[in-house]
C-alpha cells in the first residue's frame, strides 16, 4: 500500500464523510421509540423508573405562542428544554408534536405547560416515557471514530508524501 498517491486523500475524505453520515443516521434512529410510544394526557403523575426520558407533547403546535413547560417533582421545578426537532407521534387517534424532553425524569413528575402570552390555551398536552439516550452515544462514537480514522489516513498520506519528496531532494 503506497500512501504517496493523492487518491489516498480522497479515500480519507470519503471515510470521514461516510462515517459521519452513518453515525448521524444511527443517532437519528434514537427517536424511533418515541414515534411508537403511548402518549398519556398531562395531569397525572408519571411513574418513571428514573432512567427514562420524559417526552412532552402537544396536539396543537403553536410555535408563535412560546409554550413553556415545567416538570415538577415535589418542590423541585425543572424547565423542559425545547425540542430541536419536530417529531410527530400518532397515539390513540391523535397526532402529537414534540415540545421537549426531560432526561432521566424522576418518579412522580408532573408536567405543567402554559403559553407565555397568558392567553387562553386550547391545546392538549401529553407525556410519553421513552429511552432516547441508548443509540445517541453509539452514533456519536461511529461518527467521531470514522472522522478520526479519515484524519489519520490523511495525516499518514501527508507524512509519506513529504518523506518521499525529501528523499528525492
Amino acid at each position: 500500500m503506497h500512501l504517496t498517491r493523492r487518491r489516498w486523500y480522497l479515500v480519507a475524505a470519503l471515510i470521514a464523510a461516510l462515517a459521519w453520515v452513518a453515525g448521524t443516521a444511527f443517532a437519528a434512529s434514537a427517536w424511533d421509540p418515541l414515534r411508537s410510544a403511548e402518549v398519556v394526557p398531562v395531569g397525572q403523575p408519571v411513574a418513571s423508573s428514573g432512567e427514562d426520558d420524559l417526552a412532552v407533547l402537544t396536539d396543537l403546535p403553536q410555535a408563535e405562542r412560546d409554550i413553556r413547560c415545567v416538570a415538577r417533582s415535589g418542590k423541585k421545578r425543572t424547565p423542559v428544554p425545547p425540542a430541536t426537532v419536530d417529531i410527530v407521534v400518532d397515539s390513540d387517534g391523535s397526532r402529537w408534536h414534540l415540545l421537549g424532553v426531560v432526561s432521566d425524569a424522576p418518579d412522580q413528575t408532573r408536567i405543567v405547560c402554559k403559553p407565555r402570552d397568558g392567553q387562553t390555551d386550547t391545546a392538549r398536552y401529553g407525556t410519553a416515557l421513552v429511552d432516547l439516550s441508548s443509540r445517541v452515544g453509539t452514533g456519536q462514537a461511529i461518527a467521531w471514530t470514522g472522522f478520526i480514522a479519515g484524519l489519520g489516513l490523511a495525516g499518514a498520506t501527508l507524512t509519506a508524501r513529504t518523506r518521499r519528496t525529501l528523499a528525492h531532494d
